[in-house]
C-alpha cells in the first residue's frame, strides 16, 4: 500500500486529535476536497473546513476497510464513528462511506461519498421521520 494512504489513515483515525497543521504532509497545496455538502479548493481552505467541522463534534474516528489502489489513485472504504452535540442527542452514530483519492507526491484530489441523509437529515426530529418514511415507501415500491 502507498505510504501516503497510511499517513492519511493515521490522520483520520481520531479526527479530533489530528492537527490540521499537519495536512500539508498529506495534501497538495492545490488540493480539491469534495463531499456531498461542500467543495473546497486549496490547503488553507481545507484546514479551515476541517477546523470548522470539528467544532460541534464530541468524538470522531474512522475505521478503514481494504484499500483498492492503482499507481496514482485509490478507493478507501471507511466507517465514521461520531457524536455531534446537535444530532441524536449527542449519542454515538456511525456512517459508512468511501473516499476516492488521486495523488502524486501528495493527495491532490479527495472526494468522499456517503449518504448525507443518514448522516444529518434522518437525525433531525421532524425531518428525520419524513426522510425515513420516504425511504421505506421507496423500498416497498422496489420490492
Amino acid at each position: 500500500m502507498n505510504g501516503l494512504i497510511g499517513e492519511l489513515q493515521s490522520f483520520y483515525r481520531d479526527f479530533l486529535e489530528a492537527d490540521t497543521g499537519d495536512l500539508g504532509q498529506i495534501y497538495d497545496p492545490s488540493v480539491v476536497f469534495c463531499d456531498p455538502i461542500h467543495r473546497v479548493e486549496g490547503l488553507e481552505a481545507l484546514q479551515a473546513y476541517f477546523d470548522g467541522m470539528s467544532r460541534g463534534l464530541k468524538s470522531c474516528r474512522f475505521e478503514f476497510g481494504q484499500v483498492v489502489d492503482a499507481d496514482d489513485s485509490a478507493c478507501l472504504p471507511w466507517v465514521m464513528h461520531y457524536a455531534h452535540h446537535s444530532l441524536n442527542g449527542g449519542r454515538p452514530l456511525q456512517l459508512r462511506g468511501c473516499s476516492l483519492l488521486r495523488f502524486g507526491k501528495r493527495i491532490h484530489y479527495h472526494e468522499d461519498f456517503y449518504d448525507v441523509g443518514a448522516m444529518v437529515y434522518e437525525r433531525v426530529p421532524v425531518v428525520g421521520a419524513l426522510v425515513r418514511g420516504i425511504k421505506a415507501r421507496m423500498a416497498r415500491a422496489a420490492g
